[in-house]
């Protein structure tokens, strides 16, 4: 086929992606990006990124820095996408000439804000983020962002503007409004008035429920294959693929201490740094929800078990060490791994991995009071949260039950207050020597991009009031919700 008349055009890369097909997409994507001159370089990037081909990424990203002399909203587009991609540094590079110029334009300081807040530049990042908001007071994003890294006990000014910036909010579309009341909540419980935050937490939490697509049934339904396709590890599915280093899987709920977790294990020699990506899930990707609760019966009718097995680990380990480059183990902590683990157990046999647990009753609170991005549907109402936990609980226990020598279960409050005690546990349970350097964690440069930030560049630390007694009436309705389902 000729430069005129493609073989392929983007809208059959998007139609794959839609619709699980991953090899063909990977196909497609590969042919756009080599063989046909016309194309939109940031819109393939953006799909490679998608299907966590971040390397591929990355080189069209490159190639469209290079070649085009890029407008203002073009160059902040690609800075944004090598932040997806795992190049935060890049990002940062490629914006911050913008910044030096002080040119008027808030998407600058505020990209360049997020950027410097994942590598731990907490101070620059601020900085970064009220210049973004002095020209946009009503950017919520930036509001949000920032509320994760600052004390607004102490900072007044920055608290007087927020709340003046509220009050002008009235006619925004509710998806801002929404971040607004989230970084408005944190303002008034970092100044102690719980009650403030407790009713913006519920505002913000109510705009969110409304567009929830969570439903208990259906997620109940799933953990129930799940557990009945799963009674015993399956010796028929021990194929032949065998990981030069086996990855590390960190399982446990959003909010239990995962990334804590994930951040100290990635200052490990032998480790490569955490990150959430979707390296499992995109090797799935041509599954469906039935057939991955039911992936023992999916390979029973399969013409070629092993073979399939061997691809999804060898396309694993290529997609997750595209991610966190290093010559150490892959270490994941991607959102709902609990629901993929027999999988991920069985493409790695060697593999082990470490569940950390919190208190439910914490948890729930720490989970209604983040204003996450995606996948945690569930995270808005008192009743969801509960049934949510219940069923991971449930399934965790299966887990357990079914690898007890892989898995290795730690409590958080161990984590936090017998940090060195507990790493050694987790050591010997990789057969690694402890290192000290897991404990300086908070100085780590490894990006972060998850909720936790703000607190994992930080040393560890209790807060003075429980939350049970900052806020009772959610505890009130937590527990209730608890006992009922």
């Amino acid at each position: 086929m000729t430069q005129d008349h493609p073989l392929y055009q983007t809208d059959d890369l998007i139609a794959a992606v839609r619709a699980g097909r991953r090899a063909e997409a990977q196909a497609i994507l590969d042919y756009l990006a080599t063989a046909v001159e016309q194309v939109n370089l940031l819109q393939l990037a953006a799909i490679a990124v998608s299907i966590a081909e971040v390397q591929l990424a990355r080189q069209l990203l490159d190639r469209f820095s290079r070649r085009h002399q890029m407008t203002l909203n073009e160059l902040l587009q690609c800075a944004g996408l090598y932040a997806e991609a795992g190049r935060p540094d890049q990002a940062i590079q490629l914006v911050q000439p913008q910044a030096q110029q002080g040119l008027p334009y808030p998407g600058i300081y505020h990209l360049l804000g997020t950027a410097q807040a994942q590598v731990g530049a907490v101070s620059i990042a601020v900085t970064e983020l009220k210049k973004a908001l002095s020209l946009s007071p009503q950017s919520g994003i930036s509001w949000l962002t920032l509320a994760s890294l600052v004390n607004f006990a102490n900072d007044e000014q920055a608290f007087i503007r927020l709340s003046d910036a509220c009050k002008q909010q009235a006619q925004s579309e509710k998806a801002e409004s929404r971040h607004f009341y989230y970084a408005l909540a944190k303002a008034w419980d970092d100044r102690g008035d719980y009650l403030q935050a407790w009713h913006c937490y519920q505002q913000g939490a109510a705009v969110a429920a409304a567009q929830s697509r969570y439903q208990q049934q259906e997620h109940q339904s799933f953990v129930n294959q799940l557990v009945a396709d799963h009674l015993w590890p399956n010796p028929r599915r021990q194929h032949r693929f065998v990981a030069e280093k086996p990855p590390v899987a960190i399982l446990g709920v959003p909010r239990s201490g995962t990334t804590l977790l994930g951040q100290m294990l990635g200052c490990h020699s032998a480790l490569n740094a955490a990150a959430e990506h979707p390296a499992l899930a995109v090797s799935c990707m041509h599954l469906s929800r039935t057939q991955i609760s039911q992936f023992n019966q999916y390979l029973a009718v399969h013409g070629a078990p092993d073979a399939a097995l061997e691809h999804m680990a060898e396309l694993y380990l290529r997609l997750a060490g595209e991610r966190t480059p290093g010559q150490g183990a892959i270490v994941d902590k991607a959102l709902n791994l609990t629901q993929y683990f027999d999988i991920w157990a069985t493409l790695f046999p060697q593999g082990k991995a470490i569940y950390i647990r919190r208190d439910d009753a914490e948890t729930a609170w720490s989970c209604y009071k983040t204003n996450f991005r995606q996948q945690a549907d569930w995270s808005w109402r008192a009743d969801d949260i509960a049934s949510y936990l219940k069923l991971e609980r449930q399934l965790m226990q299966h887990w357990l039950a079914l690898y007890p020598e892989r898995i290795l279960s730690v409590e958080y409050a161990d984590l936090l207050h017998s940090p060195e005690q507990t790493l050694r546990r987790i050591c010997q349970h990789l057969q690694l020597p402890f290192e000290a350097a897991m404990l300086q964690f908070h100085q780590s440069k490894a990006p972060v991009q998850t909720a936790s930030v703000g607190q994992v560049h930080q040393p560890l630390f209790t807060p003075p009031r429980p939350a049970a007694e900052r806020y009772p009436e959610f505890f009130r309705q937590w527990r209730a919700a608890w006992q009922g389902c």
